[in-house]
């Protein structure tokens, strides 16, 4: 058997992985996360739609349009089922709203309200308060809304506006009434 030439097996095989890696990273970014973005651009309430690595993994950063009038739960959900769609762990989801003063006085205001409901059920309550809230600062447009997953909380201040959404524990096994 004749002597291997280390320098040139190692120098092949590093340029073998370049090339395996960056053929990957074409693919991925041609063909997977472009067409998946043009996609989220596509809905109707979506402005923008970028994805940034942000402490180890991939965040999906969404601009909604300033029109847009719908109720954020449901362009949240639209956006979940894109990323469904597309990734079997999809990347966590921002929506990136335009605080006004007003709206920023206000998630301060309601935060404790909005956390309490998420962490012991009581949602009524929790929007019933955001309403008070929200009508003594004169917002139009305030809602709270739930799922299985997330409270939604949205809010306008004239052209401004506050999309705020906050996951729910997971449900436990064997709740109170289970004795």
């Amino acid at each position: 058997m004749p002597d291997l030439n280390w320098p040139r097996a190692l120098l092949i095989m590093l340029l073998a992985l370049g090339l395996f890696f960056g053929a990957n990273y074409f693919y991925q970014g041609y063909f997977k996360k472009t067409p998946f973005l043009e996609n989220l651009r596509r809905l109707e309430a979506v402005e923008s739609a970028e994805i940034v690595s942000e402490r180890g993994g991939d965040l999906l950063v969404i601009c909604p349009k300033p029109s847009y009038r719908g109720l954020l739960q449901d362009l949240y959900a639209a956006i979940e089922a894109e990323a469904a769609a597309l990734y079997r762990d999809p990347p966590e989801i921002k929506i990136v709203d335009q605080r006004s003063d007003r709206l920023d006085e206000f998630a301060a205001a309601v935060s404790p309200a909005l956390y309490e409901a998420a962490r012991s059920g009581d949602y009524s309550e929790a929007a019933r308060q955001i309403a008070a809230v929200a009508e003594s600062y004169k917002l139009t447009g305030s809602s709270l809304t739930v799922d299985a997953k997330y409270l939604y909380l949205q809010a306008r201040d004239g052209d401004s506006f506050l999309y705020q959404v906050v996951e729910l524990p997971p449900l436990q096994e064997g709740g109170a009434g289970d004795a």
